[in-house]
């Protein structure tokens, strides 16, 4: 078959083979040259091969890292390319792939250069990190220290305050001593005053016998019986009442709270010896000793035997009533100024008075009335007796005050003993002499 003549004016491209295969066009022939290129570390300048060089301009490639020589390589690609497309020497199926493969090599670009900005953008957010990390590294250390600061002050602030604490002990401990002493020497004191006579009285005086070597012995028993007790008032309502256990209950624990009670001025083997259950919630107890009753009187003794005993209980102090008579109406018993001068005027302990009232009611007196019953109330018998035999001077009368006598109780209703009409009991009941019922009117 014969070639075909050829134009005149016109060059046909001469076909070229690689290793036997099919003929390449000139933009393929392009393409590989373009990517079999070596990259040069110093600048270097390429042109398309059998492209016009006229047409095309030169391509720098600066050298870098990795991801620099990469995105180079891309650009040398798209403008080795573009300059064949300019060239116009190129079909139009070819000059459409030239220029989808110049679009993947900018679209590569593209996306390694975001991929080296957020490589960069990594490497500010790990030194924030770690500036951050380090910052509150500090932080904890420092924290830690201030806490171990402050874990060692509370612990020199507990320690201070157990010596305190100790030191507040034995001072109270002291003061209880020193209590106990001063009041030995108080009636000491008061005994020698009251026992002070001159040589000659003594000598001149006529030797006198005592009333106690004369008084009945019965009195007498029933005297150091009534110095040996001591009336607890018990106001819990509680199941665990202590009036409705045993005696021997009550006494065991009227024992347990004396020895719990720790003071050194404590008399020896102080026990409770006997116990009787009075009406009006209240409980008698009997000791061993005058001494133990004293004892358990004291101000700082009373309450932690009390409470020990029984929840809210109270020890009821022992009076003793004297009868005033003819006491000016100027003085007001509920004034407790007016009974502390009356002991002072006769010489009497402090509060040993401990309440004083009108037998008469103030509303049933005369207008002209000025002087009227009264009865003084005092906590000490050798007071009471000593008022009865000097005598008593109240608002700058003398007076001679005598003993309160004990009236038994009389029903008016039933015209019986030991109880009165309010608590008489009901319209029948047994003859205590006949043993016959009988009928109350």
């Amino acid at each position: 078959m014969s070639k075909p003549p050829q134009k005149p004016g016109l060059n046909t491209p001469t076909s070229r083979t690689t290793n036997g295969g099919p003929p390449l066009t000139r933009a393929a022939t392009a393409a590989k040259a373009a990517s079999s290129a070596p990259i040069q570390p110093a600048v270097q300048t390429v042109n398309s091969d059998r492209v016009d060089a006229t047409r095309t301009s030169p391509v720098t490639i600066q050298p870098g890292n990795a991801n620099t020589s990469q995105l180079s390589t891309y650009c040398i690609i798209a403008e080795m390319l573009a300059a064949v497309i300019k060239s116009g020497k190129l079909d139009t199926p070819t000059k459409q792939s030239v220029e989808k493969v110049i679009k993947v090599a900018k679209e590569a670009k593209v996306k390694e250069e975001a991929r080296a900005l957020s490589s960069g953008e990594k490497g500010k957010v790990s030194a924030i990190r770690d500036a951050v990390l380090a910052d509150l590294v500090n932080l904890h250390k420092a924290l830690d220290k201030g806490i171990v600061q402050v874990q060692q002050s509370c612990d020199v602030i507990i320690e201070n305050t157990s010596k305190v604490m100790k030191d507040v002990e034995e001072a109270k401990t002291g003061t209880k001593d020193l209590a106990c002493k001063v009041n030995k020497v108080t009636d000491a004191a008061d005994k020698i005053a009251s026992d002070n006579s001159s040589y000659q009285d003594a000598l001149l005086s006529k030797p006198m016998m005592s009333n106690r070597d004369s008084a009945d012995p019965r009195i007498l028993s029933d005297m150091d019986r009534k110095a040996k007790q001591i009336l607890v008032d018990i106001y819990d309502k509680d199941e665990n009442n202590i009036l409705t256990k045993s005696l021997t209950s009550i006494i065991d624990k009227a024992n347990k709270a004396i020895a719990i009670i720790q003071d050194k001025c404590k008399p020896k083997d102080v026990k409770v010896v006997a116990a009787l259950k009075m009406r009006g919630q209240a409980i008698l107890l009997t000791l061993n000793s005058k001494e133990a009753v004293k004892w358990i009187s004291e101000p700082y003794n009373e309450p932690e035997f009390a409470n020990e005993f029984s929840a809210e209980a109270h020890i009821r102090e022992r009076t003793y009533n004297l009868i005033v008579p003819r006491v000016p109406i100027t003085f007001d018993p509920s004034e407790s100024t007016n009974l502390r001068e009356v002991e002072e005027a006769n010489s009497l302990s402090y509060r040993v008075i401990r309440k004083a009232r009108w037998i008469k009611p103030i509303e049933r007196r005369r207008p002209e009335q000025t002087h009227a019953y009264a009865i003084l109330s005092l906590t000490s018998v050798e007071s009471a007796n000593t008022l009865i035999r000097d005598g008593l001077v109240i608002c700058g009368t003398k007076v001679r005050p005598t003993k309160q006598k004990h009236k038994p109780l009389q029903c008016m209703k039933c015209r019986r003993w030991g109880h009165l009409a309010v608590e008489c009991p009901s319209e029948k009941d047994v003859c205590g002499n006949c043993g016959k019922e009988h009928q109350h009117m």
